[in-house]
């Protein structure tokens, strides 16, 4: 038999690629509907392990992708929104959400494919409103989903009697081979849904056994971890031992079914209903048979597992162990914001004062790191400071929040100046924070990922000019803690000298400018460093000057 190997090919191929762009479409569409309320509800179902785990599955049930809910804990860990341990829960639960996407595809629904596609088509084109052009885009992406399937089916019919193609399909009779087979592919396309999808369309045209599909199944639920572990990258630690949580339970999950594949496979058999005989029997049971079977291994984990959650922990934990600097990586908790005595003005504002002399503490600990430049800095260094910006930026909101419960109807004149005083340096706070995360952070990530290094004498300047800053910030700060006035006349008085910096940077900077695109680069970046190191001063004299008015 002589087969068109371009045509299938290229069949094969562009169905894929609908598929991936199908899915791809509707996830995008999903989240744009429900995206926010999908984050709220991660959020709040994460009190317990079972909670957290259904949070999981629903959400994964929905957006009909793991790697997309994986990403998203490992984004909410690395930004200190939860834990590790709470998102144990929620990544063990979307691993059994994911198995939606293979029940779906297992019913005889592509016929629709292209109804679906026009109608999602119309409603992009023909609807105003954003809401029913997301819903419209979910809609031609699932329709894209199940023609890039037909395609794929199309692609693949002439291989059922190829007999060196039943061979190949033979050897993965053997399940350590059909988990790689799974693995790789997977790893390859980043989506098990596609694997998946790929071995049912494969079992409707009867080139593939039920055993084999299992196997492909299991090295496809190990594939998908590439994608959370690529998602850590470059992240917190915490972040890195959430995706090693997602890679243990996976791998454990297979290695506990692997001996009794059989056994898996002749239970989905009996929980799958089918009373066709010969071909027919092949082409209509196996694909459900292996969706069945691929939820029964997933929820058997699930259940298995979770209550060992602490395990799991425990052992990344010892993978990645904590090093001295994540003790200091903790949220910050308010340690004076008592909230009963909001409603005593006199004792509130004292609370107040000795939390900003904490915030000061803490402020003080944080720049000292992000002022550092060095042509060693590494992406975990960032990494590390943006999860610490992360941490300030919510305590000074909580510190905002506590101003805001001081009752204003009850102050008298002098409380009344303090209390607006307090909302004009917790205001001030927010914008040193904003321009250290535009100005001095974003621009650090950019250099490294350009690999854009100043100058040695521009490193020193911009060094020099970074410590005489961070005195300032400090000085501003503390002139309001105990009203000491000298502080904030050295803010003040430090300009000249903040100033001639600034302009011996500005003039080094015209002396040695070149026309082109590396030093371009790095003049940008060097830019963008003083500027905000110029902002940061401003601010720090805005602060001073508070002091400095209500003692004039």
């Amino acid at each position: 038999m002589t087969l068109n190997w371009f045509e299938m090919s290229m069949e094969l191929l562009g169905g894929l690629a609908i598929f991936l762009y199908g899915l791809d479409m509707m996830i995008k569409g999903l989240l744009a509907v429900a995206g926010e309320k999908m984050k709220v509800f991660m959020g709040k179902l994460t009190t317990n392990r079972v909670t957290g785990a259904i949070s999981g599955a629903v959400v994964t049930g929905v957006i009909q992708s793991s790697s997309a809910t994986t990403v998203l804990v490992v984004g909410f860990v690395s930004a200190g929104f939860i834990t590790v341990t709470q998102a144990a829960s929620i990544i063990m639960g979307a691993n059994l959400g994911t198995t939606m996407t293979a029940q779906i595809v297992a019913f005889k629904v592509t016929n629709l494919a292209l109804l679906m596609v026009a109608f999602g088509f119309l409603l992009q084109f023909l609807e105003r409103s954003s809401q029913q052009k997301s819903i419209g885009q979910l809609i031609m992406g699932l329709g894209l989903v199940f023609f890039g399937m037909n395609v794929m089916g199309s692609g693949m019919a002439p291989l059922k009697s190829f007999e060196p193609f039943l061979e190949l399909m033979r050897e993965l009779q053997n399940p350590f081979y059909g988990i790689l087979v799974g693995f790789l592919f997977t790893a390859l396309v980043q989506s098990s849904s596609a694997t998946i999808g790929i071995v049912i369309v494969m079992a409707s045209s009867g080139l593939i056994t039920l055993p084999a599909g299992i196997a492909i199944a299991m090295g496809a639920d190990i594939g998908t971890c590439t994608t959370a572990l690529l998602a850590a990258l470059g992240k917190t630690r915490d972040a890195l031992r959430t995706a090693l949580v997602h890679v243990t339970f996976n791998v454990m999950g297979v290695l506990i079914w692997l001996p009794f594949l059989g056994s898996l496979a002749a239970l989905a058999i009996a929980i799958s209903p089918g009373d066709m005989q010969g071909i027919n029997s092949i082409s209509q049971d196996v694909p459900r048979e292996i969706a069945n079977a691929n939820t029964l291994f997933k929820l058997s984990a699930l259940v298995l597992f979770l209550p060992m959650i602490p395990l799991f922990v425990w052992f990344v934990n010892k993978l990645v162990p904590v090093i001295p600097e994540e003790s200091h990586s903790k949220e910050i908790k308010p340690l004076f914001l008592d909230e009963s005595l909001a409603g005593t003005a006199s004792l509130a504002f004292g609370n107040l004062k000795m939390e900003l002399a904490n915030f000061q503490t803490e402020f003080a600990k944080f720049f000292a790191h992000v002022i550092r430049y060095s042509e060693n800095t590494q992406l975990s260094q960032l990494a590390f400071e943006d999860s610490s910006l992360i941490r300030l930026k919510r305590y000074q909101q909580a510190i905002l929040e506590y101003i805001g419960k001081i009752s204003r109807s009850d102050l008298d004149d002098d409380q009344q100046a303090y209390y607006v005083k307090m909302i004009t340096l917790v205001n001030t706070l927010s914008i040193i924070l904003e321009t250290i995360e535009y100005n001095l952070l974003k621009t650090k990530h950019e250099a490294l990922s350009r690999k854009l290094k100043p100058s040695k004498t521009m490193e020193e300047l911009m060094d020099t000019l970074a410590k005489e800053v961070a005195k300032a910030i400090d000085n501003a700060l503390l002139s309001l803690q105990d009203d000491q006035h000298d502080k904030a006349v050295l803010v003040v008085t430090a300009k000249p000298t903040i100033n001639h910096l600034m302009e011996e940077a500005l003039t080094h900077q015209a002396k040695n400018f070149q026309a082109n695109e590396q030093r371009m680069q790095i003049f940008r970046f060097e830019m963008q460093i003083v500027e905000g190191l110029k902002t940061l001063f401003f601010e720090a004299k805005r602060i001073a000057k508070l002091n400095i008015q209500e003692n004039a």
